[in-house]
């Protein structure tokens, strides 16, 4: 069977109390993490965008050394 679709790209949240996070002391506060999360497309990297113009248009190459 085919693996399962990625869900749409979007904003995803979780909320994570604090004593969870392992800062040495007990609170009873939360913090909410947002994130984008889903099928969504890889930014452009610095080493992407210094390799391609490196390169002209031809892009990446086919993988590494």
């Amino acid at each position: 069977a085919p693996p399962p679709a990625a869900p749409p790209c979007g904003l995803r949240s979780v909320s994570v109390g604090v004593g969870a996070l392992g800062l040495g002391y007990p609170s009873p506060e939360t913090v909410v993490f947002r994130y984008c999360g889903g099928g969504c497309p890889a930014p452009p990297t610095l080493h992407g965008l210094a390799l391609g113009a490196v390169l002209g248009s031809g892009g990446p190459g086919g993988g590494p050394c």
